[in-house]
Formats: C-alpha cells, sequence, structure tokens
C-alpha cells in the first residue's frame, strides 16, 4: 500500500489512529526557446518522529519512528526513516535533472544511540543469526548520516508509462554527537526534456491508466499520455487469460480454458508451437505481442521448468559487503515485466541491476499477472485443473472458506523473532509496527487458528494438526519457519499424500527453497506436491524458490514486508487477484530494492496457480451490473458506419467491461473498463442486408456477469434516390400501403 498517498483503516479491538504522511503535489511546465522542458514538482511532507528506547541483547539503544516512513539501513547501519516516491513523467521524456529543497532543519536532540539494521540471515540458517552490531567507521563519524536527501532507485516503465522511483531520506543522523535532524517537508523537483521515444506497451485503456494513478505520486501527469496512431488497439481477439503450454498438455486445459469462459475470464490457450520456439526469450516475446494485440491481463504457464521454461535469474544479496549470497532463481517475474532487456552486458546472469535498457535496472513493474501450472504429464493437468476448477465454482456461503491458520514455528533465540508466530501476527488485524501501516486480515470476519510453537506445549505443534485443519477445510494457510526444498509446514512430500481434503487450500510460505520448482536437486519441489502432483491439498500458493530472510531481533525482515504488503492488497486495496496481490506486494516495496534481500525476495516470489483466481473474501462478495441498455439507430446502410450507445450501472460502483454481439458473426470482445455510470459508443458497420439482433452484456472487474441486453437493427436493400423520395412520400400519406411495399423491395 502506498503510505504516503492515502490512510488505511485497521481493526483492533479499540478505536486506532493513524498518522499518516502526507503529500502535496504541485506540477510547473516551463519551455525554452531550445528545446522542451518539464519541471515536476512534488512535495512529501513528514511529521515529527517519536523515538524509543529498545533493548537488544542487554544493550540499550533508541529506536526512531515515523510512520509511514519505515527504517531502512545495510547490515550495522543506522535504521532511520525512509519513505518511497515514484513520480511519473510526462509522455515522450526523460529525466534531465534532480534538485531537492527542504523545510529548515529541525534538531530532535543529542546523545541518541540509534538501534543498527540486523544482518538478514537465511530462515533455514537461523542459528547462524546474531544480534545486530554498528559498524565501527559509522558509528565514530561526525557527519551526517546517510548524508543525501533522496536515493535514486531507478527509472521503471510500465503500460506504456514512465516513473522516476526514489527513496527519500527526512532524517539525518550524526553518530558521533547522536544528534537526529529532521525534515518536515522534501521537495523534489525533476527536469525533464523530450526524448521522443515510444513505448510500444502504451495502449492508454483506463484500467492502465487506473494502475498508473494508483501507482504514482503525481497521477495528473496521466493527462499528457495520448494513444498514438494505430497504437493500443485490440485485434477481434482479445481475452483476459493466455494459458502458454505444450502441444502434448494443451487438451487437457480446455475444461479450465470453458471455466472461465463461462465465469466471463475470456481465455485463450496457447502452445509453444504457437510461439514459434521453446526458449523463455520466445516465450516472452509472444507475451509481449498478446498484451498488445490480444490486452491480456493474466498468463498462467502451464507446465513445469523441463516443459515450460522459466528464466533463470541471477541474484545478489547484501550481507554487510563481507559474506555476499548469489545464486540463480527461477523466476516468472521475466513473463510478467515486459519492458527491456534482462541482460545487457550479454553475460550469463540474467537480471543484474544493470541489465535493463541502456544498462539501467531491469523492468520490475508488470504489465501481465503471471501464475504457473508446474505439471509434466496430463494427469497433473487434471489435478490441478481439478483444483482449481472447484475453487472457481465455490459459492460465498461455503462454511470452509472462513477458516484460516497462522502456522509459526520456533526460529531461534533471537529476541522477538524468537517466533514465527510474531511475524504472522502481523498479518492479523493490520500493524503498524516498523513504521508503515498495513491492512491485516479481519478477524472478527474470519475463524483463525493460531498454530504456533510459541503457545504450543513443549513449544512443538506436530505436522499431524495442521494436516488434520486442512482435511476439515482450511481456505487460507500463512507460515513462517523452517523449510527446505522438499520440506514445508514440518511435511516432507512424502506426508502429502495422506491428505483427504476436497476443499482446496492456499499457502502462503516464507520458509526457505520450498518453491524451487526448477529441481535443484533432482527432485520436483513440495510447492509442486501441494499443487499439482496430488489431487488434494492446495488449489494455488506462493512459495520462496531459495532462502527466505529473516531479521534477528526484529520484526522487520525482508520476507515479512512482501508477505504483509501482500494480505494488505486483498484486505487493504481490494485487489482479491492472486497474481495481481503478489505482484502488488513487489511492487509496495520497490523503493527498498537496494536494501538487503529486497531484490533477492522480489524475484523468487512465484505463483503457483492461475493467477486471475480472485480470493472469497467478505468484501468481495459482488453484485452483478445491471442489463445493458441498447441505443441507435433502427435502419443503417451497407457499409456505413454507424454509432450505438450502451450503458449499464454496478451497485458496488466497479468498473464495468461490456460484450456485443453485432449478429453478424463479429463481436466486440470485452472492452473497457468504464465507470460504471458512463454511456459508451462503439461503431460497427453491417456489409450485407438484413435483420440483425445486437446482444450485450455487462461484466464488473470481479468478474460479475450481467443478463444479456437486445437491440434489433434493420439493413435494408440500397434504393435510388428517386425511390427513396417516392417511398417516403408513401410512408407519411399512406403509412400501411409503405409497410407492404417495403417488404417486397427490401
Amino acid at each position: 500500500m502506498k503510505l504516503n498517498t492515502r490512510s488505511a483503516s485497521i481493526r483492533y479491538g479499540s478505536a486506532f489512529l493513524v498518522a499518516i504522511l502526507l503529500i502535496s503535489t504541485i506540477t510547473v511546465f516551463a519551455a525554452t526557446d531550445k528545446q522542451d522542458v518539464t519541471v515536476i514538482s512534488t512535495s512529501y511532507a513528514f511529521e515529527k518522529p517519536a523515538i524509543q528506547k529498545v533493548v537488544v541483547e542487554e544493550i540499550v539503544y533508541d529506536e526512531i519512528i515515523m510512520t509511514g516512513a519505515p527504517c531502512s539501513a545495510d547490515p550495522g547501519m543506522p535504521l532511520l526513516p525512509t519513505s518511497g516516491a515514484q513520480i511519473l513523467l510526462p509522455q515522450g521524456t526523460t529525466v534531465k535533472n534532480i534538485e531537492i529543497s527542504t523545510s529548515k532543519k529541525i534538531s530532535l536532540g543529542r546523545g541518541y544511540y540509534i538501534v543498527p539494521a540486523s544482518k538478514p540471515v537465511p530462515i533455514s540458517q537461523a542459528d547462524q543469526a546474531q544480534p545486530p552490531t554498528p559498524d565501527i567507521t559509522v558509528y565514530h563519524s561526525d557527519d551526517e548520516f546517510p548524508g543525501r536527501l533522496v536515493t535514486e532507485i531507478g527509472i521503471q516503465k510500465q503500460r506504456g508509462y514512465t516513473m522516476l522511483v526514489l527513496m527519500l531520506h527526512p532524517v539525518q543522523y550524526i553518530p558521533q554527537t547522536g544528534e537526529l535532524l529532521y525534515f518536515s517537508e522534501i521537495t523534489v523537483s525533476v527536469e525533464t526534456q523530450n526524448d521522443n521515444l515510444e513505448n510500444p506497451f502504451f495502449r492508454g485503456l483506463p484500467k492502465d491508466i487506473a494502475i498508473i494513478n494508483n501507482r504514482v505520486d503525481n497521477p495528473q501527469i496521466t493527462a499528457s499520455y495520448q494513444q498514438k496512431k494505430n497504437q493500443g488497439y485490440a485485434t477481434n481477439e482479445e481475452y483476459d487469460l493466455l494459458i502458454i503450454t505444450t502441444d502434448e498438455l494443451k487438451n487437457s486445459f480446455i475444461p479450465l480454458k470453458d471455466a472461465h469462459d463461462a465465469k466471463g475470464t475470456s481465455t485463450v490457450i496457447k502452445t509453444l508451437t504457437d510461439v514459434g520456439g521453446d526458449t523463455a526469450e520466445d516465450i516472452r516475446e509472444y507475451i509481449r505481442e498478446a498484451y498488445t494485440e490480444m490486452h491480456i491481463e493474466y498468463v498462467l504457464i502451464g507446465g513445469d521448468h523441463d516443459v515450460v521454461p522459466a528464466k533463470m535469474l541471477w541474484v545478489y544479496g547484501l550481507d554487510e559487503e563481507t559474506t555476499p549470497y548469489t545464486t540463480y532463481m527461477p523466476s516468472d517475474l521475466y513473463y510478467a515485466c515486459l519492458d527491456g532487456p534482462y541482460n545487457y552486458d550479454g553475460d550469463n546472469k540474467w537480471g543484474e541491476p544493470e541489465d535493463g535498457e541502456n544498462g539501467s535496472d531491469v523492468d520490475l513493474l508488470a504489465e501481465v499477472y503471471v501464475g504457473r501450472a508446474c505439471v509434466g504429464n496430463a494427469t497433473e493437468v487434471e489435478y490441478f485443473v481439478d483444483k482449481t476448477i472447484s475453487y472457481l465454482s465455490l459459492d460465498y456461503d461455503e462454511a470452509y472458506l472462513n477458516n484460516i491458520c497462522m502456522a509459526g514455528e520456533h526460529l531461534g533465540n533471537y529476541g522477538i523473532a524468537s517466533w514465527g508466530g510474531n511475524y504472522l501476527d502481523l498479518l492479523i488485524d493490520g500493524s503498524d509496527l516498523d513504521g508503515y501501516v498495513t491492512v491485516g486480515i479481519p478477524s472478527e470476519e474470519y475463524n483463525i487458528t493460531k498454530l504456533y510453537d510459541r503457545d504450543w506445549p513443549d513449544h512443538n505443534w506436530p505436522a499431524s494438526e495442521l494436516i488434520e485443519l486442512i482435511d476439515a477445510g482450511t481456505h487460507i494457510i500463512h507460515h513462517d519457519g523452517h523449510a527446505n526444498y522438499f520440506y514445508n509446514m514440518k511435511m516432507h512430500y512424502e506426508d502429502l499424500y495422506v491428505l483427504s481434503n476436497t476443499k482446496y487450500c492456499f499457502i502462503y510460505s516464507v520458509g526457505c527453497m520450498s518453491g524451487g520448482f526448477d529441481n535443484p536437486q533432482g527432485e520436483d519441489c513440495i510447492a509442486e506436491y501441494f499443487t499439482s502432483k496430488i489431487p488434494t491439498g492446495a488449489f494455488a500458493g506462493i512459495w520462496n524458490a531459495r532462502y527466505g530472510w529473516f531479521w534477528s531481533f526484529s520484526t522487520d525482515g525482508d520476507g515479512t514486508r512482501y508477505t504483509r504488503e501482500f494480505v494488505d492488497a486483498i484486505y487493504g486495496e481490494n485487489i482479491p487477484e492472486i497474481g495481481k496481490a503478489n505482484q502488488d506486494s513487489k511492487e509496495d516495496n520497490i523503493y527498498m530494492l537496494w536494501r538487503s534481500c529486497m531484490r533477492w525476495t522480489y524475484y523468487q516470489l512465484n505463483l503457483f496457480g492461475d493467477p486471475s483466481l480472485a480470493f472469497f473474501t467478505p468484501q468481495n462478495e459482488n453484485n452483478p451490473p445491471e442489463t445493458p441498455t441498447l441505443d441507435g439507430p433502427e435502419r443503417v446502410k451497407t457499409n456505413k458506419s454507424f454509432d450505438l450507445t450502451v450503458s449499464s450501472f454496478d451497485e458496488d460502483e466497479d468498473q464495468v467491461y461490456y460484450y456485443i454481439d453485432w449478429g453478424d458473426g463479429n463481436n466486440s470482445g470485452w472492452i473497457g473498463s468504464y465507470d460504471p455510470e458512463d454511456d459508451i459508443t462503439i461503431n460497427h458497420t453491417y456489409t450485407k442486408r438484413g435483420f440483425y439482433e445486437l446482444t450485450a452484456k455487462a461484466k464488473d472487474t470481479r468478474g460479475a456477469e450481467s443478463d444479456w441486453g437486445f437491440f434489433q437493427i434493420e439493413v435494408p436493400k440500397a434504393k435510388n434516390q428517386i425511390v427513396t423520395s417516392i417511398m417516403q412520400w408513401i410512408k407519411v400519406r399512406f403509412p400501411h400501403i409503405y409497410s407492404l411495399l417495403n417488404l417486397l423491395i427490401l
């Protein structure tokens, strides 16, 4: 959630007041005789921070808290508030210069000993965790830290829009004197100049504009983006979901396509033969074309890594620059983010921060939302499809949908980070810990079982307890604990064969390696077993491909940030679609990409499941739009375009799509989305005479469809001008004779 643009409501047992970071935006346009120059000025206001004592291993530190500006730092460095900024650039421009101005510097006092950032530790190697240790060179310095007001994260593009991503530093620290300095306002002025480059992924669709407006701090700039001629228009083939699989598995996915089509999610299946190649590069290029030409929103990869390949991205995890973690990991993010290359320097390390366009960062903002069915044969496809259709077909009154399990393990003796349950508690009813606010799972709406080692006798809940909960019907499981490729939630993959549930669950685990579907040790990972190797278990889930990360003596671990934002996407931002929520959790954290292992986690959180599936949540119960009203001419000429006006209304105030069947074998496909109260006009041309019955239906953004609306148009035989004049004279004076003659002439 973008905490610097709006507040979130959080449900606690008592009233909860959120002090939020405020933004005011002023845009100034200027021009010179030599070149067009635009200056975008955006002001960010920060409330005065609070300071409290915190004890870590008997050492007393000071902790600074600024709501809406979570603390961030490299290991051993002072943890100070930071804030993300995403500034939209005008169409066809690039950054020429960035200037920073501030309010008056305010001293918060001296003598503070700010707590340092913890070293990131893999959850599976928790025994190596150490208390945070101050970096001597920084803590003995009399220079301001971090010594800058802004860190440039880079230029990112999304759906044809270009934005500048920054990290702001409203608090400075002088370690030697312990003085804290604070700015109540920082203004970022971005001077841009024309580059006259057209982005091929700009479509200008209402749904694209809505995404960008919600993402950036200066949404008024979207008005500068104009549709280019012949750019952004769909073909007659327009779909919501693209399934990419093999010729051998295609037929096994048809029941899923049919189920989606029946629910209003228009779906198309393409094989690697249609793609024209079997490499990850071939697949990404095909998805680019499908996004531009078919306006797809979701992509389901229908195959295991050795069936439909994933791109292996290289990533470096920061660990005080002394013992860096590096690895290659399978990442379907490559198929979601379509701008630019992912290997600009041409080496064997894809996904480096310099591997994007012209040596910039790679694209990290999604055009489409991707999930994977890790299947290798028709039987596995059947398991996956049956479970997906079962969830898709549920009603809101299914009792098991109210059941949620939080499964937390003992991680070690690291203060508040000792128990997975302490992290999972942040997902219930929301949290403002660690300087940012996230909306959580509303406890008053769900039956939440806390399976915590922290609270269990002997601090060790047994796997049999979770198996019993799954078999009894559990909708969602959040897990924080130890794991590896073949072990998750205290179960080995062989243990999953005892499951007998017919009500399938969703699993989100921050454990290590359980989602390594590239078979790094020669066998399928346990996430594949949960979702596609057995007929029971989970309909979908999100797991880490490699190490999951936590911070000792802190709840502010890298993995926890993504989990909190995932839950916030669903319950705070009303993004129930699983693929969208997973990507939103990443994009909300993008300004922290350079912190410890945030990029590592950004890459590795793959969705095992259909990305278009929407969670059944209390606030997601939905009413369909009203039956569309159609209005247009009753008679039109052949080969002459005419306008048809279509309108509907959605009482939930959801955006609306329309589907028009022209009755001549042509249709509009799903077009939109549009505001629910708006009339839309669409044109068509008939090439043959006759009577045509037009039908139209409306669909809201959550998939609920209206009944069909009807309208009839006559396309009479063309008449010459004299005949037309005579017929008009007869029609006025002798209407009964006109009707008979008209039938004879038609």
